[in-house]
């Protein structure tokens, strides 16, 4: 170890004079160890000052942030506040809008219950007034025969149910709507106008004029003018004729006049009319009125049967017993022949279809 000690120490040949310890001190401070260190202090000392500055910079800036943070949190929890006031408020609000809102959900559940009871009444209203008028139409039809009452009461039934557009009600609406067809599809006469007829005639039977009541018109007398005395003759162009005397004149028109008074001209197609004392004259206008009545009796009771032999028989006594050349005889004859004609008895229908569905219409509505 001492031979490396030495090895390593170079010799010197002559001690080197010391130096001054000023000049030592400054070779010392020369060193590179401590220029580097020096330097490393320094800028660690302006880091630190940097660091401090910055730190300073910061915390003002923090405090500041702080600050404006803590006015914020202010701000906000005020907001906040009002928010919480403004919801509570809100809240308050909805209960009373909740507590509104399900006293007008009862009202409109008890004003659609209302309603419900005052559409159920209101149809069941309407489904009898249509049922009374069906009925109606049945007891015409069965009953009277009469067609066209029938169809009155059927029109009305339709009209009373077109403004209700139900879904339970089409059916009876179809059924009416056929039966109206059906019926004015029947081949019947205007039984109301040949009812009216029948009247009028009925009321006239005393007004109207007896055939041997009827007197052939009187012939007028020709009489000639006679001239006067004192006046002068016409002159004429054509050549003078010779006036018979007058007497001779007036004895020729009087034998003429009685003459055309001897020969009368008459139709020989019918008998003369029968002479009728005045208590025949009453027997025959109130059979004539009876046979009317029972000609009328018939029509109401479409029995086509005994109404035609009515008809007929009273529009033979008319021609017979009555002028018919008189203009109303001759129109009451031409109504009572044209009535014989007439087609009452027809297969009338039933309204049970109808009435059927009228039920279903009921017993879907009261579900």
């Amino acid at each position: 170890m001492d031979t490396s000690s030495e090895t390593s120490t170079p010799v010197t040949p002559a001690a080197a004079p010391a130096a001054p310890q000023g000049r030592r001190g400054w070779r010392s401070l020369g060193h590179p160890l401590v220029i580097a260190g020096a330097v490393v202090l320094a800028l660690l000392a302006w880091q630190w000052i940097e660091t401090r500055a910055q730190l300073e910079v910061l915390k003002q800036q923090v405090a500041q942030r702080l600050g404006e943070s803590d006015a914020a949190t202010r701000e906000v929890k005020g907001r906040a506040k009002e928010i919480q006031d403004s919801i509570q408020a809100m809240g308050n609000r909805l209960a009373v809008q909740e507590a509104r809102m399900a006293e007008a959900q009862g009202q409109q559940a008890a004003l659609e219950a209302l309603y419900q009871d005052l559409s159920r009444s209101r149809d069941e209203w309407v489904l009898a007034e249509v049922e009374q008028a069906l009925n109606i139409a049945q007891q015409q039809l069965q009953l009277a025969g009469n067609v066209q009452a029938a169809l009155i009461a059927l029109q009305s039934a339709e009209a009373r149910l077109a403004g209700f557009e139900r879904p339970q009600l089409l059916p009876l609406r179809k059924s009416i709507a056929r039966d109206i067809e059906r019926l004015k599809a029947l081949p019947l006469a205007d039984i109301s106008a040949m009812g009216l007829a029948l009247e009028n005639l009925i009321d006239r039977v005393d007004t109207l004029p007896l055939a041997f009541e009827h007197s052939p018109p009187k012939q007028e007398k020709v009489v000639k003018p006679q001239p006067k005395k004192g006046a002068k003759p016409v002159e004429q162009s054509a050549p003078a004729v010779v006036e018979p005397p007058a007497w001779y004149a007036r004895l020729l028109g009087d034998f003429w006049t009685e003459l055309r008074g001897l020969i009368r001209i008459e139709r020989l197609d019918r008998p003369d009319p029968a002479l009728l004392s005045p208590a025949q004259t009453v027997f025959l206008r109130e059979n004539l009125r009876l046979r009317l009545l029972s000609a009328r009796l018939a029509l109401l009771q479409r029995d086509g049967r005994v109404f035609r032999e009515d008809t007929k028989q009273a529009a033979a006594w008319m021609e017979r017993y009555f002028d018919v050349e008189d203009r109303e005889v001759a129109m009451r004859v031409a109504d009572l022949r044209k009535a014989q004609g007439a087609r009452l008895s027809v297969e009338l229908p039933n309204l049970n279809e109808t009435l059927g569905s009228l039920h279903s219409a009921r017993v879907a509505g009261a579900r």
